[in-house]
């Protein structure tokens, strides 16, 4: 039997991890435990044979802890989800007592530093100069007089667009970050020129500099009603194939690591002038990875089990043929809301019809 840690199990996509990996072939022979810093979370997840709450990635005992874990349930396979998880555990490289499907610590940091990987990508002809609006800094937002608006602001580090802001003007700018500010919160700012196309998500996985498989979907519509700020998670998505979002992708990627290892999930949106722009890129499978696994169950295709076919990889197991790109058909549709689950659709064969 195998034995696959996945941390970080009380989370949305910790928890679709898990899923992915119970409903695939080596799922009856698989024992899977996971970890959390929140208990109650971690009772949501079904999946896992064990769970053990933990302290976070902050934690000076973090990785002893990890190992102590890995030793008695005898595991093969650490895959982290929080992004402070896949840091930390990137960063300890063999200091981890078992395999790991990550880049390395350099790449990791470099995608998870915003104002970083938006520099690299600026270097590479792909995104304009940001400005970083350091939190410890004088006259730190002096820059902000300088630079042509609408202006994008977000957080120097987090997931889904934290603390993220279409600012008009320079007022506005400084009163976003003053609000974080006087909330107590030291957070380093990035300014970024505004791109208001369409929105995507390029998920592939990587081994040892090849691309093994991808795909991307577009994000058409949001959970719950955003009025102010961004951020969230996806509520209508639709699988697309698109040469240039596929293009755009790899030179985002390949602008920060030559030779990439591991899981790339690339965020990118269009110009005004329709072209894909990388926005961000997570080291990790992101909380709609389950949208693959539903089409793996329905379409018959075992290979469209994303984090499955991770786990293989890292397990130097042998995987089923896949296309490296454009892993899933187009005009597949993925829904969801909150506390209604999600769902998949094929073409326009949605159940409700117009009432005449």
């Amino acid at each position: 039997m195998r034995s696959v840690l996945v941390t970080g199990a009380g989370g949305s996509a910790g928890n679709n991890v898990c899923w992915a990996l119970r409903v695939s072939s080596d799922g009856p022979n698989l024992e899977l435990t996971g970890t959390d810093a929140d208990k109650t979370s971690l009772e949501i997840n079904r999946w896992i044979d064990n769970a053990y709450r933990i302290a976070g990635a902050s934690s000076q005992h973090y990785i002893s802890t990890i190992n102590k874990i890995t030793k008695r349930r005898n595991v093969e396979l650490v895959m982290p989800q929080p992004d402070v998880e896949v840091e930390r555990i990137a960063q300890a490289g063999k200091k981890v007592d078992a395999r790991v499907f990550l880049p390395d610590a350099s790449t990791v940091s470099a995608c998870q530093d915003k104002y970083e990987s938006l520099r690299l990508w600026h270097e590479a002809g792909l995104r304009e100069s940001p400005l970083v609006i350091r939190a410890n800094a004088r006259n730190g937002e002096k820059g902000l007089k300088q630079i042509r608006y609408p202006r994008w602001l977000r957080a120097s580090h987090g997931a889904g667009g934290l603390m993220s802001f279409l600012a008009r003007n320079d007022e506005e700018a400084r009163c976003w970050i003053a609000l974080h500010r006087n909330q107590g919160l030291p957070v380093d700012f990035v300014a970024e020129e505004y791109l208001p196309g369409r929105d995507f998500c390029f998920m592939s996985i990587w081994k040892r500099g090849e691309l093994v498989t991808s795909m991307v979907r577009e994000r058409l519509s949001w959970v719950g009603n955003r009025t102010f700020g961004t951020g969230g998670t996806s509520k209508l998505n639709r699988v697309v194939h698109s040469e240039r979002i596929n293009d755009a992708a790899l030179r985002a990627i390949r602008a920060i690591s030559s030779k990439p290892h591991g899981i790339f999930c690339v965020d990118l949106k269009e110009s005004e002038n329709g072209q894909p722009r990388p926005t961000e890129i997570n080291c990790r499978f992101t909380t709609n990875v389950h949208y693959l696994t539903l089409a793996s169950i329905k379409l018959g295709h075992p290979e469209m089990n994303f984090p499955w076919i991770a786990a293989r990889i890292a397990l130097d197991e042998n995987i089923p043929h896949c296309n490296q790109f454009d892993a899933i058909p187009a005009g597949i549709w993925f829904t969801k809301n909150v506390d209604m689950g999600f769902t998949m659709v094929d073409g326009d064969k949605w159940k409700a019809v117009r009432f005449s």
